[in-house]
């Protein structure tokens, strides 16, 4: 069952709505020249999830999903991680490189890992945007297991001073292919109020 925080107020939801919106504008507006192929965004729902609580979002803990983790420091201390379903990442391969390859070679996962680091660098400039922080994110490091694995890496990092990750679900098209993606953003409390003090709504429980 999906555990939503439910202390978000609607001025902090709106902020993060637009955070999520700017982000997907930017990334669809850089995919469409990589893919040489016109992308678009859905708006973005934004929520803050319970960490027990993201496994089945994305299928359950033992879904199989791909998943691109970057780490974002400076004024911030966190992880950003994008993931997608298989078949989802198998359409991303073949969009980008334009011709059949096994999508989880080699070749095939770095095109993946190229089209997320797009997506993460597009979130990462809006929150700089918005919030005037200065933060820079990590080359990111691709891999396909389990949801569950997968997001053991953040939420081990973070689990001691956070149970908490802030989740923008957009879906993004191209060509007849609805594509659904998930950006979850897990970070210590503190960056995470720092950067709605930046952004002039206070922390996330005032």
């Amino acid at each position: 069952m999906e555990q939503k925080s439910s202390n978000l107020s609607a001025q902090v939801h709106n902020a993060l709505t637009e955070l999520g919106n700017i982000g997907a504008g930017n990334a669809a507006t850089s995919l469409s020249v990589l893919l040489n192929s016109e992308m678009t965004m859905s708006p973005p729902q934004v929520a803050l999830y319970d960490f027990n609580s993201l496994e089945g979002i994305l299928g359950g803990p033992d879904a199989t999903v791909v998943g691109v983790l970057s780490t974002v420091t400076g004024d911030m201390n966190a992880m950003l991680l994008f993931v997608v379903g298989m078949e989802d990442a198998e359409h991303l391969v073949k969009v980008l490189l334009n011709y059949d390859i096994e999508w989880h070679s080699e070749m095939g996962l770095s095109a993946v890992k190229e089209i997320a680091n797009i997506i993460i660098g597009s979130y990462v400039a809006s929150l700089e945007t918005l919030s005037g922080m200065k933060i820079r994110s990590s080359q990111p490091e691709i891999c396909i297991d389990m949801a569950a694995s997968i997001l053991s890496v953040p939420c081990i990092e973070f689990g001691k001073v956070s149970d908490k990750a802030l989740l923008i679900n957009s879906q993004f098209k191209t060509g007849d292919k609805e594509i659904n993606g998930y950006i979850m953003l897990v970070s210590e409390v503190h960056s995470f109020d720092t950067l709605l003090n930046k952004l002039g709504i206070g922390g996330i429980d005032e």
